[in-house]
């Protein structure tokens, strides 16, 4: 037996969220037998980007029942059950923590069917709820309320068990232990991210850049700060909106750009940028010259180069022919310029002193 359910959350800090609506169906593996499916108030505020997200408000709550007053139902209705939901670390820790809040120890075993639709439906552009539902064309309706999305996640759930017809990997994939997961908001967020080397920036509601970070990994990098307990990542999750990026190739290229966008930006939860001490190691003998320092770039066949003359930082292309950079003119003709600054010449020469890989060429 299964309960099928989709909760709705108010946003927040990690593990201070509250239910703002669930949905629960009680499935036997062929139809539904039972459900429940309520509005809660939660007892705290709920977080504007979530309330544009669901269209659940403060005010939608002020009569709705306490989760103390549906908790029982909600014992009943998964008693014996194992608990399916889409992205289930989320829900079963949702319902974890409103139940620790009761002072009940809530235990079920879950089944994710996002790690079975992965196992099942390969090839997959994105395994997100809408998106996944829409590229099998099953119908959706109220997407972000949990009555629309938990009767999708029952939709597809029976698409994935009549693809399992030995049942081996569904029993594979029941978990009785779970690790914390993030809202399916974050997960939209994280998924949509790149796992590249380059820079993210993370905004508010207003579009404002609140923090923003250079990486080896994109995707990696955000996904830790949304499921760390720390005080900046708690602070993150709750202000977060959306995150965008660049991909740079190059970890110096990236480094410069934070640096510069540091300066400009000036984000609220980031720390200032410590100063770089110049060793003079690099360029002491060629400040009238020009160099290009080379890495590799954002695809196998491209590379980067970052152009330096009298001493000064004048920016960075990427490039794929080697005509681009044998060029002087034809290269500052697709350079990105930067401001001069004179930290970013000091932050070359200590990567320069740091990693032996780049290719500097004097011309």
């Amino acid at each position: 037996m299964y309960a099928i359910l989709d909760t709705e959350t108010t946003g927040g800090q990690f593990n201070q969220e509250g239910i703002t609506e669930i949905a629960i169906y009680k499935f036997d593996g062929h139809k539904i037998v039972d459900q429940f499916i309520s509005l809660i108030n939660p007892e705290r505020p709920i977080q504007p980007f979530v309330i544009k997200l669901t269209g659940i408000n403060n005010a939608m709550l002020r009569s709705a029942p306490k989760f103390y007053e549906v908790a029982k139902r909600i014992i009943e209705i998964t008693e014996d059950c194992i608990i399916v939901a889409h992205n289930a670390s989320f829900d079963y820790r949702i319902l974890r923590t409103e139940f620790d809040r009761l002072g009940y120890d809530f235990q079920r075993e879950t089944l994710c069917t996002v790690e079975l639709s992965k196992k099942l439906l390969l090839d997959q552009k994105s395994y997100s709820l809408g998106k996944l539902v829409r590229s099998l064309g099953i119908p959706m309706g109220d997407r972000h309320r949990a009555s629309g999305d938990a009767q999708a996640t029952v939709k597809l759930f029976k698409l994935l068990i009549s693809k399992d017809i030995d049942k081996i990997i569904l029993q594979s994939l029941v978990k009785k232990e779970i690790k914390s997961g993030l809202s399916p908001k974050l997960l939209d967020i994280v998924e949509s991210l790149s796992n590249k080397i380059g820079i993210f920036y993370i905004h508010n509601e207003k579009g404002e850049v609140i923090y923003l970070s250079k990486t080896h990994n994109i995707k990696k990098k955000v996904n830790s700060l949304f499921i760390s307990e720390s005080k900046l990542a708690k602070k993150i999750q709750s202000e977060v909106f959306t995150v965008t990026y660049e991909e740079t190739g190059s970890l110096l290229i990236a480094s410069i750009k934070e640096n510069e966008e540091l300066r400009l930006n000036k984000p609220p939860l980031n720390r200032a940028p410590a100063k770089v001490k110049s060793s003079k190691q690099y360029f002491s003998k060629t400040d009238s010259k020009s160099l290009l320092i080379i890495d590799k770039g954002r695809s196998i066949e491209e590379r980067t180069v970052i152009l330096i003359e009298a001493g000064i930082v004048k920016g960075y292309a990427f490039f794929d022919l080697n005509y681009q950079i044998n060029n002087i003119e034809v290269l500052k003709n697709i350079l990105t310029p930067i401001e001069k600054n004179p930290q970013n010449i000091m932050i070359i020469e200590s990567f320069l002193q740091k990693n032996k890989k780049y290719k500097i060429v004097c011309i």
